[in-house]
């Protein structure tokens, strides 16, 4: 091999996005997952939200009666918050609402308003548990008959920062009134005799209403809506204890999201004081075409196509309105590697005849969307001739690793080791690849270390891509949702990747051949720069519960 880079192609770009700077995030360093399994504790940022998220302010129009609400949450013996959500992206444990218990605190070290938490969300295989204790976030499974199946830590970066709920109410906003885009009616905050304020987490606006009491009772977003009770009979309030683990959990403290912008905060609300929030779907706003969706490495044998295909893509086929019909290709991806002019010929004969309209062996009306090594295949079918794309084909591409990855770098050198040990996980070989490594696989080296023959492929890939993509998605947080591929945080230090990565394919791989200047954080950016990881990308573990940069189901039924 050789580490020769060849010399630098020029690309056409990829459209730009049309959104303005401030909305592309800087990207935020996350500290290493602490736990496989899908955690709650992403829903408490919609609790902050509601009891505590930055609100919006001007000095025209600021609401004075924050401490007395700040107060009301400090003496209420416990709150029940009650969250819904309006998505079916948007779950927990299986369940569109559950409930969650605060009891609140003030912090021994700054005397701000704080909280103890515990959520607890029974399941079809167990109960979730999740609870927040002194700065310290735990999950635990148990079964049906109450017997624990594991417990451990949450990550920080996973649970807002309930010290800056005090400095936002007191920062907070009142409004005049508020107007949904999807025309739902809007909670009757009059009819209690309080009064609305506008605001504001990790970009996303929200609603507040403050009862006549001074008490924050409701708040709502375009994707959930959260309601909160005051609690004098703590009677039904669970024991809130952490569950015994096998190390010290690391305090929530360290983690602190970016505050939104000033930008994102004025567009919530106009000059009237009318606050605008968001639909919770949206609707097909191009043409309708047949949808195919193209998987990546790791398949194990070629099948039939299917019209659904929940292991590697979830629900997606339920979030595609421009979709007329939509069809899972299953193409083996473990031993035949992208370059394979047979992978590369079964891709097209699946689009040729998904598609409608072919001019022989160009597609014609289809909207394709391909994921991580798919990428690959339709790149490599058009440089070689195998297939041509109409301008009639919509195409949507998914972290895909243009220049190949450092990960299957990584592979080649554990196999040549001894193997991965031990205490890599089972669920993290099925990404990276097992020992011996095969040959789709050892096809992804990177494009700085293979030889002159394998460069010349890759920018071909990037130069036909480049030609004919339409929206791209790459994303930059290997942490990710929370799932059992939380510890692709691994998998990436030990990749040693070149910039900000999603776990496997990093930022200058994913956009290879692309401009970068268009990508945003937001579900309705023309391209997608969001903080999950590499599994997330195929929508496989749905939307996150707060943040505009963790939604890719969203974006993609909004993308169109």
């Amino acid at each position: 091999m050789t580490n020769n880079t060849p010399d630098q192609v020029a690309y056409a770009p990829a459209p730009a996005t049309p959104i303005e700077a401030d909305d592309v995030a800087t990207p935020r360093q996350r500290s290493p997952r602490l736990r496989l399994g899908v955690a709650l504790f992403a829903v408490c940022g919609a609790v902050c939200l509601g009891i505590g998220a930055y609100f919006v302010t001007t000095a025209a129009s600021q609401h004075h009666a924050a401490k007395s609400v700040i107060t009301n949450l400090q003496q209420a013996p416990a709150i029940r918050v009650q969250l819904t959500s309006f998505r079916s992206s948007i779950q927990i444990n299986g369940h569109m609402t559950t409930t969650m218990y605060l009891v609140s605190r003030t912090d021994a070290t700054t005397k701000d308003l704080t909280f103890d938490a515990i959520v607890s969300q029974p399941g079809p295989d167990a109960t979730h548990t999740y609870v927040l204790v002194n700065d310290r976030a735990y999950y635990s499974y148990t079964s049906a008959d109450g017997a624990q199946i594991d417990a451990g830590c949450v990550d920080p970066a996973q649970v807002p920062p309930m010290p800056q709920i005090q400095a936002s109410l007191e920062s907070s906003r009142s409004i005049s009134s508020v107007k949904f885009e999807d025309g739902r009616v809007p909670f009757n905050c009059a009819a209690i005799g309080g009064y609305q304020v506008a605001l504001s987490f990790s970009g996303e606006a929200y609603i507040g209403c403050i009862n006549a009491n001074n008490q924050l009772v409701h708040a709502e977003g375009a994707d959930i809506a959260v309601d909160l009770e005051y609690l004098v009979d703590t009677s039904s309030v669970p024991e809130i204890v952490a569950p015994e683990v096998a190390h010290s959990c690391l305090p929530v403290s360290l983690a602190r999201p970016a505050v939104a912008q000033p930008r994102q905060l004025r567009a919530a609300v106009d000059d009237d004081g009318i606050a605008t929030i968001r639909s919770s779907s949206c609707d097909c706003k191009g043409p309708r075409k047949p949808c195919l969706f193209v998987h990546g490495v790791g398949h194990k044998s070629s099948e039939p196509m299917t019209d659904s295909f929940a292991s590697t893509w979830g629900s997606i086929q339920d979030h595609a309105p421009c979709c007329t019909s939509t069809k899972f290709a299953h193409i083996e991806t473990t031993v035949r590697a992208w370059d394979d002019a047979s992978v590369q010929q079964e891709f097209c004969n699946l689009a040729l005849s998904v598609a409608s309209q072919n001019n022989g062996k160009e597609i014609g009306d289809l909207i394709l969307t391909t994921f991580s090594m798919g990428n690959l295949i339709a790149s490599g079918a058009l440089a070689t001739g195998q297939c041509k794309m109409s301008d009639r084909v919509t195409w949507v591409s998914l972290a895909g690793p243009l220049q190949g990855s450092k990960s299957s770098n990584l592979l080649q050198e554990k196999c040549a080791g001894g193997g991965w040990g031990g205490s890599f996980l089972q669920v993290i070989l099925d990404i990276v690849g097992q020992c011996p490594a095969q040959r789709a696989y050892i096809h992804m080296t990177h494009q700085s270390t293979v030889d002159s023959t394998m460069q010349a492929k890759y920018i071909a890939a990037q130069k036909a891509r480049a030609g004919r993509v339409s929206r791209l998605l790459c994303a930059n947080d290997p942490s990710g949702l929370l799932s059992i591929y939380t510890s692709l945080q691994a998998v990436s230090e030990m990749s040693k990747h070149d910039s900000e990565n999603d776990g496997v394919v990093d930022w200058n791989s994913c956009t290879a051949g692309a401009s970068t200047n268009g990508f945003g954080n937001t579900y309705w950016s023309y391209n997608y720069k969001p903080a999950i990881n590499h599994m997330d990308a195929s929508f496989r573990n749905n939307d996150g519960w707060f943040g505009d940069a963790r939604k890719p189901v969203k974006w993609f039924e909004c993308a169109l």
